[in-house]
């Protein structure tokens, strides 16, 4: 691949106009499936993506690649990465590893990734901007940047994002999240030892950088004192946390349900069938992981979210153990996720504005922050330990 040495080039740009989030037209994308995996486009549809690009694609019977041995019956997804994440093929490969781990010890239900037609899970494409003069053609006088292209088989379900779930479901989504870890337990490989997500949780003290985003002087407030409780209470503890490689971003738009009927209520019911999106797993802490996922529960919950966590450490507890350390931190790291979510969000948005997607955690996140960080620890470790315990007992 021309010109590329020391990260992905972009030519006829300054660094501050490097296109990262990639322009991708619909007739673009289906070039790329064609060309580079051999496939037909029936139809394609793009999904919702916080910096990538990703597409549904259906595709025909006829099919020119000696790598896939049968079609995938419910298609493709088509992700293409963000130009800053495609400078770290050794992380792809971790991410690719890790599914290729999953789906054939099928412990998880997750993307499969698929071989293109020179036999590699992924290839670096040269993309070109969005032309500011309509629909000129292509030119060198077109800033351009080299993005990682992967293919994934299509699982079929409904996102958790928007559903309204009775509270069995989110200890489904726990138990999800301990078999998960527990089948990652063994699971090791060189790429995932430069990762350094600015979403990994560890990195919460370094959202002061950010604090100018965040509007309001009672909000400023509340994040700085998460980062500062964080940091006393978590990261004086990291070396003492058990760690392994984690999913690190179990949201309600990563998270497939299948949907069944509820032969009590007559209503409509779910199943926790798969998780999607390793693009934040890394190696760090499990106590992280649960943390995440009872955070974006929360998000979620119309009834009562200051006790989800305790349906979703029942099921996570089920699977996976976590010592008396790991569930006194749970609370700060809980708060230290939507302080996160919330800083990133805004800075996101500032640079991205009309992007409401970026903005999904702000519309609830806010007042459960305040209302979560006020109540005490020992109240809510109560209400936690009695769901458990109903759980433990069949109450549930």
């Amino acid at each position: 691949m021309e010109g590329i040495s020391n990260g992905i080039p972009v030519n006829n740009c300054s660094e501050s106009e490097q296109l990262v989030k990639p322009y991708v037209p619909l007739d673009v994308a289906s070039e790329l499936v064609t060309r580079l995996y051999g496939l037909k486009v029936q139809s394609i549809k793009e999904l919702v993506s916080y910096d990538d690009k990703n597409f549904h694609i259906k595709v025909l019977e006829d099919y020119d690649n000696a790598n896939i041995k049968e079609l995938c019956p419910h298609g493709y997804i088509l992700k293409v990465l963000n130009a800053k994440d495609s400078q770290c093929e050794s992380i792809i490969d971790a991410q690719n590893a890790v599914l290729n781990h999953l789906t054939t010890n099928k412990t998880v239900t997750c993307p499969r990734p698929i071989l293109n037609k020179g036999g590699k899970f992924k290839s670096l494409e040269k993309l070109y901007g969005k032309s500011t003069e309509g629909d000129e053609p292509v030119s060198s006088e077109r800033p351009y940047a080299f993005y990682i292209v992967r293919l994934y088989a299509f699982i079929p379900g409904k996102l958790l994002y928007g559903k309204s779930c009775p509270v069995h479901v989110w200890y489904k989504v726990g138990l999800l999240c301990g078999t998960l870890d527990k089948a990652l337990k063994d699971f090791h490989h060189p790429g995932y030892k430069q990762v350094d997500s600015l979403w990994s949780l560890k990195q919460i003290p370094n959202l002061v950088k950010y604090l100018h985003v965040i509007k309001g002087p009672k909000r400023k407030a509340l994040i700085n004192e998460v980062i500062q409780a964080f940091s006393d209470e978590v990261m004086s503890q990291y070396d003492k946390l058990p760690k392994g490689i984690i999913h690190g971003d179990f949201n309600e738009q990563n998270i497939l349900l299948e949907e069944q009927a509820n032969q009590e209520t007559a209503g409509k019911d779910y199943n926790v069938v798969g998780i999607l999106d390793f693009g934040d797993s890394h190696y760090s802490c499990y106590v992280f992981e649960v943390s995440i996922a009872i955070m974006y529960m929360m998000l979620e919950d119309t009834v009562d979210p200051l006790a989800v966590g305790g349906h979703v450490l029942a099921g996570y507890l089920k699977e996976w153990k976590l010592t008396d350390l790991e569930l006194s931190l749970i609370k700060c790291c809980v708060a230290g996720r939507f302080a996160q979510s919330l800083t990133l969000g805004e800075y996101s948005y500032s640079l991205d504005p009309g992007n409401e997607y970026l903005m999904t955690s702000a519309k609830k996140g806010w007042s459960l922050l305040e209302n979560f960080w006020r109540v005490p620890k020992e109240e809510l470790y109560s209400t936690w330990k009695e769901i458990i315990s109903c759980y433990k007992s069949g109450g549930k």
